[in-house]
């Protein structure tokens, strides 16, 4: 019942995994997550003004409660359904396609309209937590946990596009305030929700609870949401799904485009899941991955020229065009490096909590709120002021990154049995993250043409996502070699199975050896953090390509 897409941020989630290694035995580690107009003509925008358009409507939100609820519930899955081992795959069947999917959801509403989009995503996400709710074996559970991420990754990519579509810039504020008073409740309830679900009953209903959700979402999307959202005053005849669906508006599409830009994701997501936990980064299988993903998303690039210049009546995915634009670029770096420290907090936390703290997955989901309510909260006052008061979001996004950079820097000196210490820490790295995410809804809309807003906002949502599964690829490598390299001098063999198969046997260990081991988890996730912290500096340098003499705000759209 919560966004997938990052919702407005949706991670999607993980646990601890052990994961085997070629001489160590097991190695533990984080898995993945699976993680936010209107407009003026930029300086160097290449693209033409459009004139105003008006959005009558709004439509429904709130899928974040899902990500988290799954969050705190994964190890229990794990153990019900065996194949620790393969949880991993999990969260990552559902990142490869939910990563892919955002950029060609993105173009394809403006060719097939918004509400078909949303429609498709609501179906795919609703009726594959139905199934995944069903299964009874792990192998099932990840393929179709892929296919949910396909519907995650509209619902979130949508929701991003039409909220900035819906009110004139004045009002983006308001609907900032609105959207995060629905990501607190979310926020608070998620965690909760998923503890609850795996204390008292089935994993399986942290899928199931999607069901009704996503009936009625889609049912109020179909009969509320005009057909030519976000366009006023289209005739009856464009505005059918019939008229959409032409040999002519089909042509439109840039398949090879979208086949490149998925499979290239594909590769390039497994070779970093799998990369120094299963494998080496010089195994064939990583290498080769990485070598073909690479190669692939060069000639995405390359066709995505040819189809810019080509003239022909098809779009291209991608306009490269946009990347010309300093401001714009920046963009997309701020949101790449920010995808690294929140994926990775927001994923490895609420694991912390459990394997140095014996927290239970409910306590987990206690604990991480500090962060989750501070980010909401902020959100909806950096709203206000981007919104209401016309504060440049230039300057939102060098403090929030500032305070960012303070609360990981702090967080990752957390020592063990440090008592409260890390519940302030959140707070100032929620408040970090939430006017970054927040800025980067606010500023996109204002550095592109209404023409390029949709796959602007699709793209900058990708990349931070993209951003977030490398910072959880490189934080599970840090992870990994930390606990191979201190776990044996502990533990003998034979104990570092049982934690791979359960957390919380690390509970029944004698009082001397539990303490050192968590102990080992706590610094090895605190180095983590340390690793954050620089990419978190990344994000405060890219931002400074945001910079103008008269950095631009609401009041000059």
């Amino acid at each position: 019942m919560s966004s997938s897409a990052n919702p407005r941020e949706n991670p999607t989630t993980t646990a601890l995994e052990l994961n085997s290694h070629a001489n160590t035995g097991f190695i533990i580690g984080p898995t993945r997550a699976g993680e936010e107009g209107n407009n003026i003509e930029p300086a160097h925008s290449a693209a033409a003004d459009e004139p105003e358009q008006a959005v009558p409507r709004e439509y429904l939100e709130g899928w974040r409660l899902y990500i988290l609820a799954f969050a705190t519930s994964l190890i229990s899955i794990t153990n019900a359904l065996g194949g620790f081992e393969q949880r991993d795959w999990v969260v990552t069947a559902y990142l490869i396609t939910y990563t892919g999917f955002m950029i060609i959801y993105a173009k394809s509403s403006d060719i097939l309209g918004r509400k078909l989009m949303v429609l498709i995503a609501l179906g795919f996400f609703t009726i594959f937590s139905i199934v995944c709710g069903s299964i009874s074996n792990m192998i099932q559970l990840i393929v179709f946990r892929s296919l949910q991420g396909i519907g995650a990754s509209g619902i979130y990519a949508m929701v991003t596009i039409s909220q900035t579509e819906m009110v004139p810039p004045e009002r983006w504020g308001n609907f900032a305030f609105a959207f995060a008073i629905v990501f607190v409740l979310s926020s608070v309830l998620g965690p909760i929700l998923g503890g609850v679900i795996n204390d008292h009953s089935s994993w399986r209903w942290v899928f199931l609870l999607n069901a009704p959700a996503g009936v009625i979402a889609t049912g109020l999307i179909a009969f509320f949401m005009p057909v030519h959202f976000p366009i006023v005053n289209a005739s009856a005849a464009a505005t059918s799904l019939r008229a959409k669906l032409t040999r002519s508006s089909l042509s439109r599409l840039d398949v090879v485009g979208a086949v490149l830009l998925l499979f290239a994701s594909v590769l390039l997501v497994f070779a970093l899941e799998e990369a120094g936990s299963k494998q080496s980064w010089d195994s064939p299988a990583i290498l080769s991955s990485l070598v073909v993903g690479v190669c692939l998303f060069m000639a995405f690039v390359v066709w995505e020229k040819l189809v810019g210049r080509n003239g022909s009546a098809r779009e291209p995915i991608f306009s490269l065009r946009l990347m010309k634009d300093r401001l714009f670029s920046g963009l997309v770096l701020v949101a790449f490096f920010t995808g690294f420290p929140f994926m990775t907090v927001l994923i490895n936390l609420p694991q912390r909590f459990q394997a140095v703290d014996g927290a239970s997955p409910f306590q987990a989901g206690i604990h991480l709120l500090p962060l989750l309510l501070a980010s909401p909260v902020v959100t909806a006052i950096c709203g206000q002021l981007a919104g209401k008061f016309k504060v440049p979001p230039f300057y939102l996004l060098l403090f929030g990154t500032t305070m960012q950079i303070l609360g990981i820097g702090l967080a990752s000196s957390v020592s063990f049995k440090s008592g409260n210490a890390m519940y302030g820490y959140e707070v100032i790295m929620g408040f970090g993250f939430g006017m970054g995410l927040v800025t980067l809804l606010v500023f996109t809309p204002m550095v592109v043409t209404r023409s390029d807003m949709a796959v602007a906002m699709g793209a900058v949502t990708q990349v931070r996502v993209l951003g977030g599964t490398l910072g959880l690829a490189i934080s599970s490598t840090v992870l990994n070699n930390h606990l191979s390299s201190n776990l044996p001098l502990l533990l003998p063999p034979e104990d570092i199975k049982q934690i791979s198969d359960s957390v919380q046997f690390i509970n029944t260990l004698p009082e001397t050896t539990r303490d050192a081991v968590r102990r080992v988890f706590a610094d090895g996730y605190n180095a983590q953090l340390r690793v954050m912290t620089y990419f978190s500096a990344a994000v405060w340098i890219c931002a400074l390509l945001l910079w103008e003499n008269r950095p631009r705000s609401a009041a000059t759209i």
